[in-house]
């Protein structure tokens, strides 16, 4: 590579940032569900449909996408998916109507997974050595969050100043505010980014060519469907909680401004801090298993989904359950951070790792198609606490299946490691 102008730390922490922002309008819907209805006029059912288009196409692009930053500049992909994101974020801003926003989701996904979703790791990943890949990119990880984090409660801000759901205009601010961060980010990439040398291009490695025979051997192992399943499970608790402001709103009537900032506490400071805690966990105390981990996120989720379930909502314990969806999301976070940790630990050998981690992120990201088309009908159809009832409902079963998975998959892996002490005994 060529030598970089800039510290790499500096050049991580602006590619981080830039990715980590890039996902949020897409993701529009997690902040500002409430305004999007009242203000563009849609349904929840339709919020929750765009959110589908953009989960499906993205699910179809991740695996090309590496494709796309072998073949080309990622400096070149990573300024140019910014610009276009932005432009896109101002034609967002003009309410079109809902089948453009559609179209819209579906250029996004294009833009942000296509075109960038790789090209940020590998640009990130090239500035160090083999050994020195996790410390890179959970550092970059962690700027993503810080990234997300900063642009979130600017927009905010812009939203309130703007009069918030008083004023049409005020979600036009929001989208204005992240097309103008879009475009600079691009711009500033495209200074800061080194540029791969061309000896540093042919030296990697050829991926080879993906076979139909090694997505079939990665299927018929039942670790595949242990990890996938766990991943769905914490997956689909992610998007349940995505819920967090409307269901605030709806049920104790908080102010717009008020859930808005509690979602954004949820999603962008919890996603800065859970993630590096659970590695720091991982890596320092003697809880080393991440499918431990997960597990033990898991039991803490399950019970408090239960406690949110049985407890009748009333405005006096409206902070007890803001502390309950907090928590929750705190420890979804932390899964989210070692569910793919889970492939590695269950022995997945490195010739078939990146087929599984395919598969695995495939059948784990299935509720992006169906989850938020399902839960907007529940909003639109019943009434707000059967609605929700339904939903936290949902997430108790997907804690379920979590569990399961995971006592199944620590199962696996106690045998295993059984297995091969009473080889070398034998020895």
């Amino acid at each position: 590579m060529k030598k970089a102008k800039y510290s790499r730390w500096f050049i991580i922490a602006i590619i981080g940032m830039t990715g980590g922002m890039s996902f949020e309008l897409p993701y529009l819907k997690y902040n500002y569900q409430v305004p999007m209805e009242s203000l563009m006029g849609l349904s929840a059912t339709q919020v929750g449909f765009i959110m589908s288009v953009y989960g499906t196409a993205a699910m179809v692009l991740y695996a090309p996408s590496g494709v796309v930053a072998d073949k080309f500049s990622h400096k070149k992909l990573i300024t140019f998916s910014m610009v276009i994101t932005g432009g896109l974020a101002f034609l967002m801003a003009l309410y079109p109507p809902y089948w453009m926003l559609l179209v819209i989701q579906v250029l996004l996904a294009i833009t942000t997974v296509l075109f960038m979703w790789s090209a940020t790791v590998k640009a990130v990943a090239i500035l160090g050595t083999a050994e020195e890949q996790g410390s890179l990119l959970g550092f970059a990880e962690g700027m993503r969050g810080f990234g997300a984090l900063v642009t979130a409660f600017l927009t905010l801000w812009m939203f309130q100043l703007f009069g918030a759901e008083s004023n049409p205009n005020s979600l036009k601010a929001v989208m204005v505010t992240y097309g103008i961060f879009y475009i600079v980010f691009g711009i500033l990439c495209w200074f800061v980014v080194p540029e791969e040398s061309k000896a540093a291009r042919a030296a990697l490695p050829k991926s080879e060519k993906l076979a139909a025979k090694d997505i079939l051997v990665v299927l018929k192992k039942r670790t595949t469907w242990y990890c996938s399943l766990i991943i769905m499970g914490v997956y689909t608790i992610f998007a349940v909680l995505s819920y967090t402001t409307s269901y605030l709103i709806d049920i104790f009537a908080m102010p717009v401004v008020m859930a808005t900032f509690i979602g954004m506490i949820r999603n962008q400071v919890f996603r800065t801090i859970a993630g590096p805690v659970g590695a720091l966990v991982s890596a320092k105390t003697r809880l080393k298993s991440p499918t431990k981990i997960i597990f033990i996120g898991s039991i803490v989720t399950f019970i408090g989904l239960i406690c949110i379930i049985v407890i009748p909502a009333s405005a006096s314990i409206i902070f007890v359950m803001i502390g309950l969806v907090l928590l929750l999301a705190f420890f979804n976070y932390v899964s989210r951070g070692m569910y793919f940790a889970t492939i590695g630990e269950a022995g997945t050998p490195s010739s078939t790792m990146g087929t599984t981690i395919g598969v695995a992120s495939l059948i784990g990201f299935l509720p992006d198609v169906f989850i938020y088309p399902l839960i907007g009908h529940w909003q639109d159809t019943l009434v707000a606490t059967q609605a929700y009832r339904n939903m936290w409902i949902l997430g108790l079963v997907a804690t379920g299946m979590a569990l399961l998975f995971c006592t199944l998959l620590m199962r696996d892996i106690k045998q295993k490691k059984q297995a091969i002490m009473a080889s070398l005994e034998t020895l």
